[in-house]
Order: C-alpha cells, then structure tokens, then sequence
C-alpha cells in the first residue's frame, strides 16, 4: 500500500502475476502496457537467497529493443518499479542455479 502511495498514486491495478523460472526460461522482450495506456509495473523478487552468479537479471532495453539500457539483479525483497512502455524481460537462472527465480509482477494503468 505504501508503494502505492509513494511511486504510483494515481494508478489503477490491472493484475498480479507471479513468475517462476528456471534454466533456459528466458522471457521475451516485451512492454506491459499498450501504447495507448499509460502505466507502471512494480516487480517484487521473492528468493530469500540469490547468489549473484545464479543470474536471473531484469532487462531493459531502448524502445527498438536493440540496446540494453539497464539490467538488475534479482536481490531478496528488492522492488523495481518502472514505465510499462520500457521493453524489458526476465532473464532465466544460470545453468548451475537449483533455485526457481520467483517474482511477483503488479502491472497499472494511470
């Protein structure tokens, strides 16, 4: 609720997602929020542990979806909020991971 308050006051939610992957489940690059919709999306990664080397990152790309602009590590409790016109997606664990990459997506409209 504080999220809410703070980052995304005027926002609507438009569903709630929960993701799971593992090796060789990488996401493809996609943007959540159509091109006539205003919004953001809230990521939450829900591991208690990840080893910075089990990989899993969350990526964005510039709108051509050719160049990577940022790229965030999943961290236990970490939340990244961002415009649902960025193309991003969820790269899958690395090969030696045992772990089921798990986040929670809640995806809005303004």
């Amino acid at each position: 609720m504080r999220v809410k308050a703070i980052h995304m006051p005027q926002a609507t939610l438009l569903g709630v997602y929960a993701n799971g992957q593992t090796f060789g489940q990488d996401s493809p690059i996609h943007r959540d929020n159509r091109p006539s919709e205003t919004g953001k999306t809230a990521v939450l990664f829900c591991n208690e542990h990840w080893a910075t080397c089990w990989g899993g990152e969350l990526v964005f790309y510039d709108h051509q979806k050719q160049h990577i602009i940022k790229s965030i590590l999943p961290k236990p409790g970490r939340a990244v909020i961002f415009n649902g016109h960025i193309p991003h997606s969820a790269r899958s664990p690395a090969v030696n991971c045992d772990e089921l990459r798990v986040t929670i997506a809640f995806k809005t409209v303004l």
